[in-house]
């Protein structure tokens, strides 16, 4: 997949999907279905827009988790932005004309409650009176609604504070996934008791998931390993850091500094501070026979 940063040319004939696309939910996805149908048989490249950086209160996934995502989907380019002031400040109209100066946009795919440029003021009034005008094609497609709500960022970052990552990834229409590089530094706690973990410590950019203990699965090595993790501190070792500490049942081999991608299947427990290993150790071969 090619990666446009935002003001460079792209001069392959596409449609274009407008928004942030943060959690790329079920809302996001019939969008991408939509810009799929219309470049099928015209022979239009795909491009979605993003941002690199967070653009309010932390990303659902990284940039790099979309890219994975947008990857997965089929679409052919991501237009990468920076939220920065210089963009924050750039009017409806002035982005439009910097989408139409660098792209050869043949089409718009955007949701019904889609607003750009400086204090989100321009709406799909302005996008389609520029699109008439430059013979542009625009597809305003309704929002989704999922169980009496709008599918939303918002809503998804309410099941991660609620730690309900099964709801989420209904929403989603995936697992919710947390990519990261495991740590080759540690004390090596866990393999002293029988547990050796992989750790991954998260980016600030990162919104937080509930802290806690959770069912996860990832592709090691080409085969799928269930495990538990623990997403949070390590009270019973004294280490308060927020980490991804993950346990996969039945993998043998080394992870450090390998890049995984770890997938939750559901909520186990809450963190627990236990007065000895030996007791941790215990609790985890309940979690495990529960997994398994």
């Amino acid at each position: 997949m090619q990666i446009v940063n935002y003001g460079e040319n792209y001069k392959e004939p596409c449609v274009l999907l407008l928004g942030y696309f943060d959690g790329m939910h079920v809302g996001h996805r019939a969008l991408v279905a939509r810009a799929k149908e219309l470049a099928r048989g015209r022979g239009w490249r795909v491009g979605i827009m993003t941002f690199r950086s967070s653009k309010n209160g932390g990303q659902i996934f990284l940039f790099e988790e979309r890219v994975h995502i947008f990857s997965e989907l089929g679409i052919d380019f991501v237009l990468a932005a920076q939220f920065d002031e210089k963009f924050k400040n750039t009017s409806p109209l002035r982005f439009l004309e910097d989408l139409y100066s660098s792209l050869t946009v043949q089409a718009f795919v955007c949701g019904e409650d889609f607003t750009f440029g400086k204090n989100a003021a321009g709406g799909i009034s302005l996008l389609k009176e520029f699109s008439a005008v430059n013979n542009i094609l625009v597809s305003v497609e309704k929002l989704v609604d999922f169980g009496g709500e709008k599918a939303a960022a918002t809503l998804a970052k309410k099941y991660l504070d609620e730690g309900d990552v099964a709801s989420l990834a209904k929403l989603l229409g995936r697992k919710y996934f947390i990519c990261g590089t495991v740590a080759t530094e540690g004390r090596h706690v866990g393999r002293k008791i029988g547990f050796p973990t992989a750790n991954i410590h998260l980016s600030g950019e990162k919104y937080p998931l509930k802290k806690g203990v959770y069912a996860v699965s990832a592709v090691l090595d080409g085969k799928t390993f269930r495990g538990i993790a623990n997403y949070g501190a390590r009270p019973t070792f004294g280490d308060g850091r927020v980490v991804l500490e993950v346990y996969f049942d039945g993998y043998e081999g080394d992870l450090y500094g390998r890049e995984i991608a770890v997938e939750f299947d559901a909520f186990l427990r809450e963190i627990q501070k236990f007065d000895s290993a030996e007791q941790l150790s215990a609790q985890l071969t309940k979690d495990l026979e529960k997994i398994r």
